[in-house]
């Protein structure tokens, strides 16, 4: 991840005197809404015990930002729900059974709630926009989705009860408002997060798993300086 960023990171310490700056600083809030992207193993659809077999999924998030020309604070509160690929893990019993009997897979959605805090580092305004780079630390509280696997001649052969579990969460985000203007903006999110929470599994043999739960969210909203003069 912080390859990802490091050029980004010297683009904006250069980028200081390249681009005009306005004075003062921006209060801003902001809601936001996108698309939920698993990945990695919470999004592997094999059989093995990391696996999260977890689908794109929607989601919204609100946030507080107070800034100046380069560096600001900033916090936002998430949803998101992700859907369990019920058919990629039927699929996956079907191998492991070599056919035997007919799997019946039923799952509800996977459910993840953040709280964050971080600061920002911007590039200073140009044409209307800002592009800003986040950073935050949290708390997560994720929803394992009850999940209910049958086979025609085995009958009940694997159970995991709806669970909630929270666990410290890390976040890394890209940021680009657009201000149609002084108190009214566009905006485009990019996110990726990251925790691991543990579950309680009375089926398992250890009784409990962690599992990594990494995602991304891309999402579009609006933004508000709560700054400016309202606009007539």
């Amino acid at each position: 991840m912080l390859k990802l960023f490091l050029p980004f990171l010297t683009f904006i310490i250069a980028a200081n005197p390249l681009f005009p700056q306005k004075p003062g600083k921006k209060s801003v809030f902001g809601v936001n809404s996108g698309v939920t992207v698993p990945f990695d193993d919470f999004a592997d659809k094999t059989m093995n015990y990391r696996a999260g077999f977890a689908s794109a999924g929607p989601n919204i998030e609100t946030e507080c930002l107070y800034y100046g020309k380069i560096f600001g604070f900033s916090s936002s509160i998430g949803y998101a729900s992700v859907f369990f690929n019920e058919k990629a893990y039927q699929t996956e019993y079907t191998r492991v059974l070599e056919g035997y009997g007919t799997n019946v897979v039923t799952a509800e959605n996977y459910q993840m709630l953040k709280f964050l805090v971080g600061f920002t580092l911007k590039v200073p305004e140009f044409s209307h926009t800002e592009v800003m780079l986040l950073f935050h630390l949290g708390y997560a509280l994720t929803v394992h989705p009850d999940l209910l696997v049958t086979n025609s001649e085995l009958g009940e052969i694997n159970r995991v009860s709806k669970d909630a579990a929270g666990a410290p969460v890390s976040n890394a985000g890209l940021k680009i408002n657009y201000w149609l203007n002084e108190r009214y903006g566009l905006s485009l999110n990019a996110g990726l997060n990251l925790t691991r929470p543990g579950f309680y599994d009375n089926t398992g043999p250890g009784g409990s798993f962690f599992m990594p739960i990494h995602y991304s969210n891309i999402n579009v909203g609006f933004v508000m300086n709560l700054k400016a003069a309202p606009t007539l």
